[in-house]
């Protein structure tokens, strides 16, 4: 979510912005044309979406918010309510009602932008629902000064209504626009086994239909809550974006069926009747609907920070190769899943006079050193290969399934980039070299030893001269050591 904008740029229009506009303008006509349609079948159910779509457009996408979109929006409110028979003075007034909290909204929304694109702890998602509940208060107020009904308790009520019935909207619709890019999800979805997870998932939404059907059948005060803990055990299991849908879908379903007369609040009547009751019914839908949200957002946050710390932990802070501990790991998995006597190579590799390097010429141009370095030998390695960095100048890698031909050619390749590679220091230029040293081996195979036999090649290589690829000659007795 992109809000570096204020609220209608004033920037020169392009065509493409203009067609934006118009596309955005057409949405939010669509919308009102279906939000009013189901009010005039059903009053009482209260989903508004257009208002809650158009803000989530505007603020996940900085190049809408313009003054030909606001313009062509606000043509689309008046034009709806014409559609719908209302006189223009009407359509009018329907317009600015719906218009003044989207407008508060993002003002908002464009204040808090730091914390907000995207939010990145839960602070930010509080100030995200009191964003909502700043908009949702505006259109309440505007509403009431539009449409007053005098200085009673009508007033408040209306007042309190229009709040809730537009808080509820914006909870329900607003994150399947927006709040999907401004929660950061987990920095990489692993989906395991593809049966494994269609089981558990199906066995999720059906204990989330189950709970549906469980309000329908047990009805009573408490039913419209009997859905949470699925939802919230659904939630915690799918992406983010799908989290979202459901919690959408929980309180459309709750709204229609107790409106409707399918679940039962009451022994004495089958739906809300009172506007405090039907207000006080929307307020308690909304919070459950919150509270989903929240789980997501949670559950998302903290898979994202799980993920994050096991990265630092995993990967050198400096070339973000795997670390010593890690590198191991990997590279033991990756020889697991050879086939018996399968040819692997491990490459031992270390920067040549790398103390003088450092100690003379200081500590930045060294890290700058080991950078380059550890860059070029990632962009000669091949995929699937393993590269993780030992400690200091020393590096590591594993190519599955290489033979020494390969092995060979792809270390001296390395060799030659990093000796081709200028360095820059205080106006003068220096170049630095690696050694390498191989060795060949089948699996299965303790790869701690083979490294240490590519180790002994490295410092072969040092010995005679630096900057050349050496590779282990086995005399027989290290083949595979377990």
């Amino acid at each position: 979510m992109d809000n570096s904008t204020a609220v209608g740029s004033t920037k020169r229009l392009s065509p493409k912005q203009i067609i934006l506009g118009l596309m955005v303008a057409g949405s939010t006509l669509l919308w009102c044309v279906a939000g009013l349609q189901l009010q005039a079948v059903a009053p009482d159910v209260g989903i508004w979406p257009a208002n809650a779509i158009l803000l989530g457009i505007l603020a996940a996408n900085r190049r809408a918010n313009t003054p030909v979109t606001w313009i062509l929006s606000a043509l689309a409110y008046v034009l709806a309510a014409l559609l719908m028979g209302r006189s223009l003075g009407q359509a009018v007034l329907f317009m600015i009602e719906n218009a003044s909290g989207i407008f508060v909204g993002l003002l908002l929304i464009h204040r808090y932008s730091a914390r907000l694109t995207p939010i990145t702890d839960p602070a930010g998602l509080v100030t995200m629902f009191g964003i909502l509940l700043a908009a949702s208060l505006t259109h309440g107020l505007v509403g009431d000064l539009i449409a007053p009904s005098g200085f009673d308790i009508a007033l408040l009520e209306g007042f309190f209504l229009r709040s809730v019935t537009e808080f509820l909207n914006l909870t329900i619709f607003l994150p399947l626009v927006a709040a999907q890019r401004m929660i950061r999800g987990p920095l990489k979805q692993k989906a395991g086994p593809g049966r494994r997870r269609f089981v558990l998932h199906s066995v999720s939404l059906v204990c989330l239909v189950a709970a549906f059907a469980g309000m329908a059948i047990i009805g009573g005060p408490g039913a419209p809550a009997f859905y949470l803990p699925g939802l919230i055990w659904c939630v915690t299991r799918v992406r983010s974006l799908v989290g979202f849908i459901l919690a959408a879908i929980g309180a459309v379903w709750t709204l229609v069926s107790v409106q409707t007369g399918i679940v039962s609040l009451y022994a004495e009547h089958l739906h809300v009747e009172t506007q405090l009751d039907l207000a006080s019914f929307r307020l308690g839908v909304a919070s459950i609907t919150l509270s989903a949200l929240a789980v997501v957002a949670l559950n998302a946050f903290w898979r994202r920070s799980a993920q994050e710390d096991k990265q630092r932990a995993d990967h050198d802070a400096l070339t973000g190769l795997l670390t010593r501990k890690q590198f191991y790991e990997s590279a033991d998995y990756s020889l697991g899943q050879l086939k018996p006597e399968t040819n692997s190579i491990a490459i031992a590799i270390e920067i040549d006079r790398f103390r003088s390097i450092s100690h003379g010429r200081g500590q930045d141009t060294g890290d700058q050193v080991v950078l380059t370095v550890s860059e070029l030998l990632t962009a000669n390695i091949r995929r699937g290969d393993i590269l993780g960095r030992l400690g200091g100048e020393e590096f590591a890698i594993l190519l599955p399934g290489a033979g020494l031909e390969e092995g060979n050619r792809v270390a001296e390749r390395m060799r030659a980039s990093i000796a081709a590679e200028p360095f820059r220091h205080d106006g003068s230029d220096f170049s630095t070299s690696v050694s390498i040293g191989l060795v060949e081996f089948k699996t299965p195979a303790n790869f701690s030893r083979m490294l240490s036999l590519a180790d002994e090649a490295l410092y072969e290589a040092k010995s005679a001269g630096r900057n050349r690829v050496v590779a282990y000659r086995n005399d027989g007795s290290d083949e595979n050591a377990a």
